[in-house]
């Protein structure tokens, strides 16, 4: 179950919440709700890509593991048809 909480919105941003939820077809809690944890996201991949800048040792390990991936699965074949 959701917690209750009680926000505190400028008029002009409560109007234009309640009418993007509107077109959404959700309620105002659901689309406050998406909008806030896709902001949240949004910044804990902005704090990730900052730290791998800070860390560019990592990021040359993960880019050589896509390349190992991708030359193992050029090695197999669509197996879902079978069984």
């Amino acid at each position: 179950m959701a917690d209750k909480v009680t926000l505190s919105l400028n008029p002009d941003t409560l109007a234009r919440a309640r009418a993007a939820a509107k077109q959404d077809g959700l309620s105002l809690s659901a689309w406050i709700d998406r909008a806030a944890r896709k902001e949240a996201l949004r910044c804990a991949a902005q704090q990730h890509e900052a730290w791998l800048a800070a860390n560019p040792e990592v990021q040359d390990e993960l880019d050589a593991f896509d390349r190992y991936a991708d030359k193992v699965d050029a090695g197999w074949s669509d197996l879902a048809g079978a069984a």
